[in-house]
């Protein structure tokens, strides 16, 4: 098979199977398509003509090899925006507020973007508790931003977006914490060196990697990342996030996913946004 022709069954089924297994992403036969386009990119750079040889290549080799890595990164899709879903961040905003009023925290707040893709989740969050550390004083805060995809975190790791991506930021807020390109034609911004203290940017595969000690973190922001994960998966992670909250700790999902028929453990609070039960 050249590479002008079309992914076979045959192949589609091995890389679906074995992004199933790895990365628990579900690629069923209508996104073939989609497959096919993101494999002639790896195709490229690897300098293999045909599906066959290349996935010959990149599933035969023993371990987590670089282009096992490489091939994960290309069929993780990756969509975000800077305080996407708004609702989620004026809850957390309420939310924290109402306890740091109530008790002033001992220890700094630990926040987890899981599946951060490039980045805009976890900044957005470092806007929101940065701009409370300045009402409150003794607010500390740590935020986790994990990902399976190795661009993606160098992207978030970079903190550098086009000006029109940063665009549902106040301009109050970007003229605070974000730095402009010095030459206007590239029209680009980067996160400011506090929000960038804030991060701690690492690999993380919610299928198979540990979440860290029980009761570790205060708030986890896993949206919109179950939906390629089939309900086996879903319900293990949901219930690993469960242990790795304190008690009365926030569990944000995306508002097309629901963790209903797996919530035990949970309170919902309001739509695609759940507490631990204390």
């Amino acid at each position: 098979m050249s590479a002008g022709d079309g992914l076979s069954t045959a192949d589609h089924r091995r890389v679906s199977d074995y992004i199933g297994r790895v990365a628990g992403i579900q690629l069923p036969d209508y996104k073939r398509k989609l497959v096919e386009a993101r494999l002639r990119k790896r195709m490229r750079a690897t300098g293999h003509g045909d599906f066959s040889d290349y996935l010959d290549f990149a599933l035969s080799q023993a371990g987590e090899s670089v282009e096992q890595i490489m091939l994960v990164d290309a069929l993780t899709t990756n969509k975000t925006d800077f305080f996407r879903e708004p609702g989620h961040f004026q809850f957390l905003e309420r939310y924290l507020r109402a306890r740091v009023e109530k008790a002033p925290p001992d220890r700094p707040l630990r926040v987890w973007s899981a599946a951060c893709s490039s980045g805009e989740e976890a900044y957005s969050l470092a806007i929101l508790l940065s701009e409370l550390a300045l009402e409150f004083q003794r607010l500390e805060f740590r935020i986790e931003a994990t990902d399976i995809a190795p661009s993606m975190l160098d992207k978030t790791r970079q903190g550098i977006y086009p000006e029109d991506r940063v665009t549902p930021v106040p301009l109050e807020l970007r003229k605070r914490y974000f730095l402009r390109s010095r030459d206007p034609v590239k029209r680009l911004v980067r996160m400011g060196p506090t929000l960038r203290s804030h991060l701690n940017v690492r690999p993380l595969n919610l299928i198979s990697d540990d979440y860290g000690p029980d009761g570790h973190y205060d708030v986890i922001f896993c949206r919109n990342v179950m939906i390629y994960f089939n309900q086996t998966d879903r319900a293990s992670i949901v219930q690993r996030m469960n242990r790795a909250l304190v008690p009365g700790g926030l569990l944000f999902v995306g508002h097309s996913e629901s963790i209903r028929s797996y919530q035990a453990g949970f309170i919902s609070e309001e739509p695609a946004v759940y507490r631990k039960r204390d």
